[in-house]
């Protein structure tokens, strides 16, 4: 594991000393204009990341795990942060729940360990990060992925269900039930994303039960809400294509496609079954009530917090040595670094949880 960059290492290359650092990272007014651009040159080149409280001055862990999500509109991530601050409650940590708001500056942060509240671990649900930001990480907290965003990395734990047998699942029931002409709502360009692992599987089951690959039957979304799935299906409908399922990458997606359904005043399951994921509370509240696919939220959250803390426990071992040698001859704040340099894939599992809006075609 590499060492942490120090205040020291910052005062040597922008060729000051360490009480200049200091008083440019906590922003007092006695620093020349040109010197503490000099010195921001050397923090930002470096990688140093201060930690505004001390805490790691102290020498103690600050016992806090930063929650990263995308928004708290989708019921999905307000549930994960709600029973992810119980869970870690139990293991005596708190969650700090920080939104990114989709931005890969903000998300890009949390993983470098360049905020000004230090955590001792970050689990993340990126929306907007590249793969080069965890590959490029030259220090930062343990960080663990949730979700199918990005793949692992060294250092990273990845945990997240199989969308691409999750979505297998999803069409057999619905083949099982009658149907042929399944429309799928949230196809993705990325290279690699929650939408294109689901859409992977439903291609190659729907090529499995010989449906029709009707092109026509793919349709991309700008966001996965509720009004972005209904005007996806409205879209379909009137572009007259033909189809009697709609398989929906979120249940966002899958309650604005019912909206559109009755809107339209198509019978949902009669006329078109309708199936979403993650099994969020609405669903079941729809009407009709909405078939989803539900990942073991509680499996996901353990592995997610018992990958965190580890990380953060074998940080602070490996590190504890030089974090104090740095402190009595600086006076330093430091950062952290990820753990070592391993990937690691927690598979979750997951369940077709089937309710009325898929309910079986009757037999001609």
């Amino acid at each position: 594991m590499a060492r942490r960059v120090s205040i020291k290492d910052v005062a040597q290359r922008a060729g000051v000393s360490w009480k200049t650092v200091s008083n440019v990272v906590n922003e007092r007014p006695v620093v020349r204009p040109d010197t503490r651009a000099t010195v921001l040159a050397a923090i930002e080149e470096l990688g140093y990341v201060p930690n505004h409280v001390g805490r790691e001055l102290r020498g103690g862990p600050t016992r806090t795990i930063a929650l990263v999500v995308p928004e708290l509109q989708n019921p999905y991530f307000a549930r994960l942060a709600e029973r992810m601050q119980a869970a870690a409650r139990e293991r005596g940590y708190t969650v700090s729940v920080e939104v990114s708001l989709h931005s890969a500056e903000t998300e890009r942060a949390h993983v470098r360990g360049r905020t000004a509240r230090p955590v001792d671990a970050v689990v993340i649900s990126p929306s907007a990060l590249d793969p080069a930001d965890l590959l490029d990480r030259a220090s930062g907290p343990p960080v663990v992925l949730l979700g199918e965003t990005l793949s692992g990395a060294a250092g990273v734990v990845h945990v997240a269900i199989d969308n691409v047998a999750s979505a297998a699942d999803v069409v057999r029931h619905l083949v099982a039930g009658g149907h042929r002409r399944l429309l799928f709502l949230g196809a993705e360009d990325a290279v690699r994303s929650t939408g294109t692992d689901r859409l992977a599987g439903f291609r190659a089951a729907t090529r499995f039960a010989e449906l029709p690959q009707d092109p026509t039957l793919v349709r991309g979304v700008g966001e996965w809400t509720r009004e972005a799935g209904r005007d996806a299906v409205l879209g379909a409908l009137e572009d007259a294509a033909e189809f009697d399922a709609v398989v929906a990458g979120n249940d966002l997606l899958a309650v604005g496609a019912l909206a559109a359904l009755h809107a339209r005043g198509l019978d949902v399951p009669g006329d078109v079954a309708v199936v979403g994921w993650d099994d969020t509370a609405e669903v079941a509240w729809t009407r009709p009530a909405l078939t989803s696919i539900a990942p073991d939220l509680d499996a996901l959250i353990a592995a997610a917090l018992d990958a965190a803390i580890a990380g953060a426990e074998q940080s602070g071992t490996e590190q504890a040595g030089a974090e104090r040698a740095d402190t009595e001859q600086a006076g330093a704040e430091q950062n952290g670094t990820g753990t070592a340099g391993r990937v690691a894939e927690a598979v979750i599992a997951h369940r077709l949880v089937e309710r009325e809006s898929t309910r079986a075609v009757p037999s001609a």
